[in-house]
């Protein structure tokens, strides 16, 4: 098979720009993420971030290609679920820590964001 017909076959059905896409929302967004709100990330009382290095990062790839997967299936009330199942298990800090409630929160709002507006640009 020609190498210029299978790369054809690929961009026509959209392989290529769902590739764009998932790329998009997994390195760059948590790059960005990290640098325009790193001021606001909250301190444990020894001055360090109390978290797990790179979990944060994680849980926001995976939340992105959940919503991703449901806004391509047009199943936009399951993305309350993804948000939903962060906060039970996040309820407990997130009611006694208003800080880190505040970052959660900005946290994942620029994630849904950053799928939405991503989605609208390539239009996957």
């Amino acid at each position: 098979m020609d190498k210029d017909l299978v790369f054809q076959q690929l961009i026509s059905k959209g392989i290529l720009k769902w590739v764009l896409f998932i790329i998009l929302i997994l390195r760059p967004v948590n790059i960005t993420f990290k640098t325009v709100f790193q001021k606001y990330a909250p301190k444990s009382s020894n001055g360090t971030e109390d978290t797990i290095e790179g979990a944060g990062a994680m849980i926001g790839n995976l939340e992105r290609l959940l919503i991703s997967i449901f806004m391509s299936y047009n199943q936009f009330g399951a993305i309350g679920l993804v948000f939903t199942a962060k906060s039970v298990a996040r309820f407990d800090k997130i009611s006694k820590d208003p800080i880190f409630a505040e970052y959660y929160l900005i946290g994942s709002l620029y994630s849904i964001i950053s799928v939405l507006v991503l989605y609208g640009l390539i239009k996957c």
